[in-house]
């Protein structure tokens, strides 16, 4: 039998999770040494001529059958093997609610992207320094998230992809960048032994492509239905773009998909009317020869880039479902991971458009696209079973894409536990940008109407090196909001995201250049903006992730000829220097690397750790938000109760001047001592009045209290 993450008494952690059995652990071994690696060597020759009539070449089995072992379908029968059929189905309940014990056990997370960062070893062993792990137990960080973690499609040939974040996953194997299960291992009883958590992200619904996707178009026998594609009638290639190889997949004219859609051979989606989806479309393949000697091109669903197929969780093969299995399986179950991060956007609308599927509110401008969560189907659907599945093995899921603040409240009634902040991160950059809080009061204030327990927000999720702006659609006037943050991101007027570190916004909204963000004149004001940037997710009820970008203060590189982000590659991890796995030059870090702010009391990162400790000693996760407040022009403050009746005041000022704030503490808040968590300072509490003095774009963390209540970080 299997034991997955077992709960230990009295609530404040996650027991490690309990070992596979012997005779489970025997065959799931013996199982997935059976599945030769894809860098075991493959067939010499990727087609023969068949010894029939008309010798057709065909695509070569031995090839074939190859290439099946490194799929993703073609592993997940060893995957399931050791589960199906036995007891450990009914270990835990698949619609069980446990967030609180969670945010108790690790409330704060240090998230690492093993492409955005150098670390001159494998990233799974650089995790793993006793170094590095006594940071992380020290800072008050209580999971290490490592995502994406896949192996992607870029290995297939002359497919890299330009995504921009390198999700694109085509296999269950580590990618080489973090190392072997060996290296996995290692950090993961090492990280069990300081009681902190793991956690990643499962292969999104729009891959890389891959052997799935290569068999698929090859028609191998059992792949039929894993990704959203048909053939194209040979009739009409006329109407394609010209392609030089099999795998040189173009995207097609909205002429041409209009012409296939009038024959019936493509659907028109209520993913296409929603503004703030993923940019995606329909692309072609070159001549694909199929096991059966016939030569098609496939039309297929892409989201991001042509590179980006997406999988069709509809289909009545369940092969996109049995994949997911399996992840889950080999995620949760095998590795222990506590958190389960579920990348499922490119799923929302995609299905057969009804007649008024999207609908206008009338508080929307005329860019603005509101549908009903039934209405996203097969999303919904696909959430809703893969949050079921992964607590069946003791696990945690949050979702983890962006989607838009008016459906946060459905996702969360969904059988997930937590999803990404999609309201205080780029509503928060935007006030910080423009000195204008009012978007982040109002998309607060709406999701306080909706009854959203922010407790079960994830903040700075998957936020390594970009802003994204589509959240500021719900907004009356969201896209004239969304397009002007883009702009004064600096980023690119066709996209509505700016990919760009927290630090290089900080400077931006300066009007500062990289030499005057790092000049040591202008030190204090580069540390107080990106403090006040990050005090929006620290200062908040929910899961919080910092990443080394974050912490180091890393500026973005020049853009590359490649088209990847300006700062791809670019931040190190505990005492790496020099080139990212990449190639591409170290960037300018503005607060130092970790290992050197550790050693200095008075660095960024010790100011953020201190407010990570307080946050994990008040129970501030576990909080709950109350009340947003808006003062003098650029400055708010929210009010959050903490779990022993005290609360958290968080109170910024985005503008570029001094501003006396005066905040009346909401009704139902009585305190008669406020205590500044990062230097320990009382404030002045008049009748229910707090007066602060907040410098140009500073934020503070408060706590309110009786007197004589225990203050955390407080000095005796």
């Amino acid at each position: 039998m299997l034991s997955i993450v077992m709960l230990a008494c009295h609530g404040r952690f996650i027991a490690s999770a309990a070992r596979v059995t012997t005779v489970l652990l025997l065959i799931l071994a013996v199982l997935t040494a059976c599945a030769p690696r894809r860098h075991a060597g493959a067939p010499g020759k990727a087609f023969a001529h068949a010894s029939t009539k008309k010798e057709l070449p065909r695509a070569e089995p031995a090839y074939l059958q190859w290439l099946e072992r490194q799929s993703m379908l073609g592993t997940a029968p060893q995957l399931t093997a050791g589960i199906s059929g036995t007891q450990v189905l009914w270990r835990n309940s698949a619609v069980s609610r446990r967030a609180p014990v969670l945010l108790s056990a690790a409330p704060n997370w240090f998230s690492v992207n093993p492409h955005t960062v150098s670390a001159g070893q494998p990233v799974f062993k650089a995790l793993a320094s006793p170094d590095f792990l006594d940071f992380l137990s020290k800072a008050g960080m209580n999971g290490l998230y490592v995502a994406p973690s896949g192996e992607r499609g870029d290995i297939w040939g002359n497919l890299t992809s330009v995504a921009s974040d390198r999700d694109n996953i085509t296999s269950f194997h580590f990618d080489p960048v973090l190392g072997d299960e060996a290296d996995f291992e290692q950090l993961a009883e090492r990280l069990d032994q300081l009681q902190i958590q793991m956690g990643g992200d499962l292969p999104p619904a729009a891959t890389g492509l891959g052997p799935d996707f290569m068999l698929q178009a090859r028609q191998a026998a059992r792949f039929d239905g894993v990704y959203a594609m048909v053939s194209a009638p040979q009739k009409k290639w006329n109407l394609l773009p010209t392609a030089q190889s099999e795998w040189d997949c173009r995207p097609l004219m909205p002429e041409v998909v209009t012409s296939f859609a009038q024959d019936g051979l493509l659907p028109e989606l209520t993913r296409d009317l929603l503004p703030w989806a993923t940019s995606g479309g329909w692309a072609v393949t070159g001549e694909v020869r199929g096991t059966d000697g016939q030569t098609r091109r496939w039309i297929y669903r892409y989201s991001g880039d042509v590179s980006r197929p997406v999988l069709l969780w509809q289909d009545p093969s369940g092969h996109a479902r049995r994949i997911f299995s399996a992840a889950v399986i080999r995620h949760t179950g095998m590795q222990r991971q506590t958190l389960t991060g579920v990348k499922l956007e490119t799923l929302m609308g995609l299905d057969a458009r009804q007649t008024s599927s999207v609908s206008k509110g009338s508080s929307q401008d005329a860019g603005s696209g509101i549908v009903m969560w039934n209405e996203l189907s097969p999303g919904p659907e696909a959430l809703n079973d893969i949050g079921r599945e992964t607590h069946r093995y003791g696990g945690w899921i949050v979702q983890a894409d962006v989607l838009p603040p008016s459906l946060t409240a459905s996702v969360l009634a969904a059988s997930v536990d937590f999803t990404r902040d999609t309201i205080a991160a780029p509503a928060a950059a935007y006030a910080l940008l423009s000195a204008d809080a009012a978007p982040l009061a109002a998309l607060l204030r709406v999701s306080l109407a909706a009854g959203v327990d922010h407790s079960r927000i994830a903040r700075g999720l998957n936020d390594w090196q970009h802003v994204d702006w589509r959240p500021l659609l719900d907004l009356p006037t969201g896209r004239n909001l969304a397009q002007k943050a883009q702009n004064l991101s600096g980023g690119s007027p066709d996209d509505l995201r700016s990919w760009s570190t927290p630090a290089s916004v900080a400077a931006r909204a300066l009007h500062f250049d990289a030499a005057q963000a790092a000049s040591p004149d202008n030190a204090e004001i580069m540390r107080r903006t990106c403090f006040s940037l990050l005090a929006w997710r620290t200062g908040l009820p929910g899961l919080v992730f910092v990443s080394p970008q974050d912490l180091t203060g890393t500026l973005d590189l020049a853009v590359t000829q490649d088209g990847f982000p300006a700062s791809f590659g670019a931040a190190p991890l505990w005492q790496a220097n020099g080139l990212s796995r990449q190639g591409r030059p170290q960037a300018r870090l503005l607060f130092g690397a970790l290992q050197n702010q550790w050693a200095d009391d008075t660095s960024f990162l010790q100011s953020m750790s201190r407010v990570m400790r307080v946050r994990q000693q008040s129970g501030l996760a576990e909080g709950r938000l109350l009340a947003v407040l808006s003062g003098p022009s650029g400055c708010i403050a929210a009010f959050s109760r903490l779990p022993d009746g005290r609360h958290w005041l968080l109170a910024t000022n985005f503008s570029a001047e001094r501003r006396l704030f005066p905040v009346r503490l909401p009704a139902g808040i009585v305190a008669d001592v406020a205590r500044d968590v990062l230097d320990h300072q009382i404030l002045p509490l008049h009748g229910g009045m707090l007066e602060l003095v907040l410098d140009a774009r500073q934020s503070r963390h408060i706590l309110l209290g009786k007197e004589g209540a225990k203050f955390e970080g407080a000095t005796s």
